[in-house]
């Protein structure tokens, strides 16, 4: 990110060690869910490259659909 060493805000935050360990020990103990939430609260601060046809793309530049579909759980008959 900011020294060009990672692309994606997800890189950036899973290689995070030394004083951020604890916030990178946090990140990984939220669910999926959350940490994909936090991923697109981080893109949001980004400045999008000139073209970009969508404000919600993913970690390649792809226009996506946010928050992601809930799919309810199955229940027992």
């Amino acid at each position: 990110m900011h020294h060009g060493k990672f692309t994606t805000a997800r890189e950036a935050v899973e290689a995070h060690g030394g004083e951020a360990l604890s916030s990178r020990q946090a990140f990984d103990g939220l669910s999926k869910n959350q940490q994909n939430d936090i991923i697109e609260f981080l893109k949001s601060l980004q400045v999008l490259p000139a073209g970009t046809k969508s404000s919600i793309v993913d970690e390649h530049g792809q226009a996506k659909t946010w928050p992601p579909a809930v799919v309810a759980p199955a229940t027992s008959p």
